[in-house]
């Protein structure tokens, strides 16, 4: 086993969007390696696909066992949850079978059809309005609000309040009284909302958390939870990859227009795009050994935490060949561990991958000549939430 040196800085940054530093070539070549985040204690980082699958499917590694540490993270307040992504073992099975009916294969069928017709909506509206546009203010971000919301049902006034609150959950600059304002702003808005599907019932997510609640197979606490968990899966984290997504393409014309001759290509597309680009998952949930075990060359004592980088993982050139390049014909390898690995595999990745898909399909099939409207150069990417992402995509066509 190697020794310990001193934690490097965490997160590693690159100055391309959507590439990962070059450090991680080298990190996986040798044992764990210990970082330091810009708070909380030190954690052991996780970067090689095998590595990863170990730690995020072992009993050995606990996500509970956080609670009440000093967890590694990027703002100076702690976070301790209640849902899907903060607990395991009878609490997790609990609560992800309260939700998971709602994205069974019968359900997610059914929304297909309302899924096609708001994004053919939305590129309706882009060609009247004509170009210029922007494929993440015009397309990308109202097609996964829509959805995800429609889903939970929450009604359309107050949905302009819960995404300012999203975007203040996600950054790393956000004062600790902001986010304490937005928060209780949310929790409040939240709370009447539960009350109006308590009055009035629907066939929608929220109405079946609430049942689940008064049937005492939920807490009040984990109800806000899970409505939270969803907002930021199907919301910011589905708008940021469709914008991650048409960014590659654009910049690949002939991408675009093998696309548009074979859709049936989209679906792997979609898959190989989901293994590149970066999302910092890692960095929210530690995990923490709960007995001394060896990960990757390190001895990992009981009650040190592990920071799993998926990220790194989805590029280990041990699991995918040319790992570091986009192949739009890259063979089938491994799964990415994207949405996740074991008892946490994201419940809503099949869900994503529709979105994503129509989105693709519907774009490319209606706005021949598709093309981004400034250089490389005047692009403006967000440096300051945990989501990466352009803040806007303005496109010709």
């Amino acid at each position: 086993m190697g020794e310990q040196t001193p934690p490097l800085p965490y997160p590693f940054t690159s100055d391309e969007p959507l590439e990962l530093s070059p450090l991680y070539v080298g990190l996986r070549a040798g044992p764990l390696c210990r970082v330091r985040l810009p708070y909380g204690e030190d954690a052991w980082l996780v970067t090689r696909y095998a590595d990863a699958r170990a730690v995020l499917s072992s009993p050995q590694f606990s996500l509970a066992a956080g609670t009440g540490r000093d967890q590694p993270r990027m703002r100076p307040y702690s976070f301790s949850g209640t849902g899907l992504l903060s607990t395991e073992g009878p609490d997790h099975s609990r609560l992800r079978g309260v939700v998971a009916r709602h994205f069974s294969a019968r359900r997610i069928d059914q929304m297909r059809v309302r899924m096609q017709e708001v994004t053919q909506e939305l590129v309706d509206r882009l060609q009247e309005s004509g170009p210029p546009g922007d494929l993440v203010q015009d397309f990308a971000s109202p097609l996964s609000r829509i959805m995800i919301f429609d889903l939970l049902g929450v009604p359309e006034k107050g949905r302009d309040r819960v995404q300012k609150c999203l975007d203040a959950v996600l950054g790393y600059n956000v004062s600790a009284e902001d986010f304490t304002a937005q928060a209780e702003s949310y929790l409040t808005y939240l709370t009447d909302v539960v009350e109006l599907r308590r009055q009035k019932p629907r066939e929608d997510l929220l109405t079946c958390l609430l049942q689940a609640r008064e049937e005492g197979r939920l807490t009040q606490d984990e109800l806000f939870e899970l409505t939270s968990e969803l907002l930021i899966g199907g919301f910011s984290t589905i708008y940021h990859q469709i914008s991650n997504f048409l960014y590659l393409l654009l910049r690949r014309p002939e991408w675009l227009q093998r696309l548009r001759e074979h859709t049936s290509d989209i679906a792997g597309a979609v898959e190989e795009m989901l293994r590149y680009v970066p999302l910092p998952n890692g960095l929210i949930f530690p995990r923490y050994a709960t007995q001394d075990i060896e990960v990757g060359g390190a001895l990992v004592r009981a009650g040190e935490p592990v920071l799993v980088d998926m990220s790194a993982a989805n590029r280990d050139p041990a699991v995918f060949s040319d790992a570091e390049t986009l192949l739009l014909e890259r063979e089938p390898e491994a799964p990415h561990l994207s949405f996740g690995y074991g008892a946490h595999l994201c419940v809503g990745r099949q869900l994503a991958r529709l979105e994503l898909q129509i989105a693709l399909r519907t774009l490319l099939g209606h706005m021949p000549g598709l093309k981004l409207a400034v250089p490389d150069s005047g692009m403006r990417w967000k440096t300051e939430a945990i989501l990466k992402g352009p803040h806007e995509l303005p496109v010709h066509w």
